[in-house]
């Protein structure tokens, strides 16, 4: 059953989804800006050109090293500095951590300020902690600079069936003892795929495991074809010659639309051509009906 949505608009121009226990606050229009902070665990998806509502992200996972994405590194980490927040761990690409490092050290040079921080460069398949159960790992996307994707994986434990009758005192004694009455599995519960071009789909297979994916939609039309191509992003036709692959998912959001498109178009191009899919797909700043 599709997750029903809850958007309402917050300050800065961007908006906030809600997806069963998911948030999803945020802004992204191609080569302009895209910044995203997800709730639970509270991390920073990018980081565009620097708002303060991320600077409550104790993790920032930028995805490339595109400004649109990652011009706001330095103001964050200067935002949590002042505030006198623990220190910040930002993921990025390995190939891109030095350049990183290098751009977060003259933001110190200029402000004649100390940020407490760390870049740790990921390679496909990592991991990092991110919160009680939670966890990041990167996969690859197809970008035209390196680049990554982030699944958001979740522990679950649920009791294990012969456990089931017991009365609550008698599985904690059991607990106690050291008995595993518990049995953890694991899910992708989001998956966020930055900026890419198709060929995601050969490069992160795990993708179709995911509950709630968010991947980019930046060309729309016939005229604007062989941009996706060209750039490494996606063209709406892709979205459609992938549509086994969407359907597998609980919920979609599409971003970082091109601003020569509106989201009103988006929106009829999914009612079109993706109807069946249409009640899956959320697009930042829309209104639940």
């Amino acid at each position: 059953m599709p997750l029903a949505p809850v958007a309402a608009a917050i300050p800065s121009g961007s908006s906030r989804l809600q997806l069963g226990e998911m948030s999803i606050e945020g802004y992204s229009i191609a080569g302009e800006e895209t910044w995203f902070r997800i709730h639970p665990p509270g991390l920073a998806l990018d980081v565009g050109r620097g708002v303060a509502t991320q600077a409550g992200s104790r993790d920032l996972f930028v995805s490339h090293g595109h400004l649109d994405h990652a011009l706001g590194v330095p103001y964050v980490l200067s935002q949590r500095t002042l505030h006198h927040q623990s220190p910040t761990r930002v993921f990025c690409p390995r190939p891109v951590a030095g350049l990183l490092g290098e751009f977060i050290a003259a933001g110190e040079r200029l402000e004649g300020v100390e940020y407490h921080y760390q870049v740790v460069g990921l390679a496909p398949g990592d991991r990092v902690e991110v919160g009680r159960d939670l966890a990041m790992e990167a996969f690859a996307t197809d970008h035209v600079v390196p680049s990554l994707g982030f699944h958001l994986w979740r522990r679950r434990r649920k009791l294990r069936e012969e456990f089931r009758e017991l009365a609550g005192a008698e599985l904690a004694r059991l607990r106690a003892e050291g008995v595993a009455i518990d049995r953890e599995s694991e899910e992708v519960w989001l998956s966020y795929c930055g900026d890419t071009g198709p060929g995601v789909w050969q490069l992160a297979p795990r993708l179709a495991e995911s509950r709630l994916l968010m991947i980019e939609c930046t060309f729309l039309g016939e005229a604007v074809r062989q941009h996706g191509s060209a750039y490494k992003h996606l063209h709406f036709d892709d979205l459609v010659e992938h549509e086994a692959e969407l359907a597998a998912h609980e919920a979609i959001v599409l971003h970082h639309l091109s601003r020569r498109h509106s989201p009103a178009e988006l929106r009829r191009e999914v009612e079109t051509r993706l109807p069946r899919l249409a009640p899956l797909i959320h697009l930042l700043g829309e209104r639940a009906t």
